[in-house]
């Protein structure tokens, strides 16, 4: 699809969004642990192939590990009530199923669960909120990041995920009282900051 001059535009100006601050804090931490090294081998350029969508699936498993856990202790931690409960426990059903799949489709390559210590964003509905939203906008930005690397069928199967983050994440920003859908377009996120934001949340190997 050819993109006009004001759509590259706007996606500038989307790329200084309110993700920068947390991507650049983790970006360190994220570099210097061996997994994550391994995962960001993942080449812009490189043609699509099983073999990359295998690096890429990696990638994804640790999205989708730190969202199951994220909402699983938030549930049990945070104290959510009201709509914010409903919110929690839906986004958490919906990881599960995420998670499974990918899991199902890497196989015994599947990575292991890593640890997580999501301080504060577990122990309180504001933090869990505001942390929520951080988590989906990565979600979301990280699978539109790694479209392209994608081979046909992989990236069909990966549509019908990241349109559910999508939904997730404009839910908790109307919950926050906030603008469901902020930006004109949404800039996709390398697998650096991907990795460098699952680290500023939380994901520790």
């Amino acid at each position: 699809m050819v993109r006009s001059a004001a759509t590259e535009d706007l996606a500038n100006e989307a790329g200084s969004s309110r993700l920068a601050l947390l991507l650049a804090a983790g970006a360190g931490a994220a570099a210097a642990t061996p997994l994550f090294r391994r995962l960001l081998r993942i080449g812009d350029a490189a043609a699509a192939s099983k073999a990359q969508d295998a690096r890429i699936l990696q990638l994804v498993l640790q999205l989708e590990y730190t969202q199951v856990a994220f909402y699983e202790q938030a549930l049990h931690q945070a104290s959510l009530e009201g709509e914010l409960r409903d919110f929690a426990q839906t986004a958490l059903g919906h990881e599960r199923q995420h998670l499974a799949a990918i899991k199902r489709a890497l196989g015994a390559k599947a990575g292991k669960r890593p640890r997580f210590e999501f301080g504060q964003a577990t122990k309180n509905s504001e933090a869990f909120r505001a942390t929520a939203i951080k988590l989906e906008d990565i979600a979301v930005s990280g699978y539109n990041g790694q479209a392209t690397n994608l081979t046909a069928g992989t990236l069909a199967a990966a549509a019908e995920i990241v349109s559910v983050e999508a939904r997730h994440a404009a839910w908790v920003r109307a919950i926050a009282g906030e603008v469901a859908a902020p930006d004109p377009v949404d800039k996709p996120l390398t697998a650096t900051q991907v990795a460098a934001g699952l680290r500023a949340i939380g994901l520790r190997t």
